[in-house]
Formats: structure tokens, C-alpha cells, sequence
């Protein structure tokens, strides 16, 4: 068992290169509810499918890692008004909060406790036109400093405001079209992030706090709980696989050590 104390925050990284579908999948599906299973039977393409099923184990496994007693199948799970998933209220261990993002070959996972919390995971497209899309989509001040940096760094920078966006608004329960501009961000030379918020947000960047990690070499990852600054929960970060092995992920600076 796994001890998440309060005021802290796991990731779980879920590779789903890793997982044999062949040998497991009887087993994910069992720990399924019926309207999962049957919101599985919709999906037309069978890769999707099967990304969906290893989705829903993985967090349950991944939840199970908290208790000795609650297996993945005895997991219940409501979703909000907006679409946010949430551990049941009447469910075992509610106090749990999670999150999770999934693009390319992994799936990203963050848990804590009582706290809001957001995640985002983004594989980097390089054909994107990051400057294009800072101007549409970014206050006109991050705009303008990815337009400053020199051309190799741009598309580096340019994920990881997307990224930090995307998980504070996740974290909140609020779409993209509700806030990309308003909730704004800056990353010093030395990694430090800085957010300020558009009033109509109605919050104080210094009740939250962000970190950003970069995975592999193509993939950003961003986090965002509601708990000031000061109060420092540097992840810890689990690479899982869902009915198999555990294992602590180490860290250099913001570089997650995967392999």
C-alpha cells in the first residue's frame, strides 16, 4: 500500500505500450461497472476501444494502490455537471481527488487529497503553428514573450503555457473557451512559474500552485492543485501497470526518467 499523506500530490504514468491486452483484458473488463462496459461497446474503432479499457483500469488500479482492502473492481465513480469524473461520494475513500490526460503512448494520472486538482499531458505536435496559436489563444503579454525567445525554444515554451492552462482550468471544471487567455503564466530561466488570473476567474494565484515535467522527449506534462505555494507537494511519480508491478520514477530538474 501506497500512503498519500495530505497536502501532497502522486503521479501515475501508465505507458500503453506496456500492457498485454491479450492476457489481460478478461480480467480489466471484469472490474468495470455495466455502464462502462457498455459505453466501451460503443466505440467503433477497436484501437480506441482499447485505449479506453486500459484508461479504466489504470486508474482504478492505480487507486487501489491506496488500500490494502479496496480491489480495482469495488471502485464507484460520478461525474459533474461539466463532465469532471470524481471518486463517489458514497464510494470507498472519497476523500480521494484525482485527475488524468492521456495523448500518444501514456496516460497521466494525478491523485491527492480533498483538493482540487488538474492534469495535463500534451504529445507535441510539431507542425503546430505555436506563435499563430499563442496570438489567437494567449493573453497578448505570453504572446509576445514566446515571440521573443529565439525559434528553438518556441514550440518547448509554447506546451508548457498549454499545458499549465489546460490543468488549471481541468482543476477547476471549467472548459478551455472559459478561460485559455484569462488564467496567464510566465517560466523564468531558471523553471520558476509565475500565474497571474483575469478577475473574472474570481481566484488568487497564490492560493494555487503549478509544476511542469517534460516525459520522453516529446511530451509535456503540467499540474495544478489548489494549495498555496508555500506549501510546497512536489510530486511523486509511480509508473504503473495496471494488474502488474509499480515502480518509483526518479526526476532530473523537470526531466522524469521513464525508462
Amino acid at each position: 500500500m501506497i500512503l498519500l499523506p495530505n497536502q501532497s500530490i502522486h503521479l501515475w504514468l501508465i505507458d500503453y505500450r506496456t500492457v498485454d491486452l491479450d492476457d489481460q483484458r478478461d480480467n480489466f473488463e471484469q472490474w468495470l461497472s455495466d455502464d462502462e462496459r457498455e459505453k466501451l461497446a460503443r466505440y467503433s474503432r477497436p484501437a480506441l476501444r482499447d485505449q479506453q479499457l486500459i484508461t479504466r483500469a489504470g486508474v482504478r488500479a492505480a487507486l487501489s494502490e491506496y488500500s490494502d482492502s479496496v480491489q480495482p473492481v469495488h471502485w464507484a465513480f460520478e461525474i459533474s455537471e461539466r463532465g469532471k469524473p470524481a471518486v463517489a461520494g458514497d464510494g470507498p475513500i472519497p476523500e480521494l481527488s484525482f485527475n488524468l490526460s492521456h495523448s500518444g503512448d501514456w496516460l497521466a494520472l494525478g491523485v491527492s487529497v480533498d483538493l482540487p486538482i488538474g492534469v495535463d499531458l500534451q504529445r507535441r505536435d510539431h507542425n503546430k503553428p505555436v506563435t499563430e496559436l499563442a496570438e489567437r489563444f494567449f493573453s497578448p503579454e505570453e504572446a509576445q514573450t514566446l515571440l521573443d525567445l529565439p525559434a528553438e525554444r518556441q514550440e518547448a515554451y509554447f506546451f508548457q503555457l498549454w499545458t499549465l492552462k489546460e490543468a488549471y482550468l481541468k482543476a477547476r471544471g471549467l472548459g478551455i473557451a472559459e478561460g485559455l487567455d484569462k488564467a496567464c503564466f510566465d517560466i523564468d530561466n531558471n523553471g520558476l512559474i509565475t500565474a497571474s488570473f483575469d478577475p473574472v476567474l474570481n481566484e488568487a494565484p497564490d492560493e494555487w500552485q503549478f509544476h511542469y515535467f517534460e516525459l520522453d522527449d516529446d511530451y509535456c506534462l503540467s499540474v495544478a492543485l489548489k494549495q498555496p505555494a508555500a506549501q510546497d507537494a512536489s510530486p511523486l511519480i509511480y509508473k504503473l501497470v495496471p494488474g502488474g508491478p509499480v515502480s518509483a520514477l526518479e526526476r532530473v530538474g523537470h526531466q522524469i526518467q521513464v525508462r
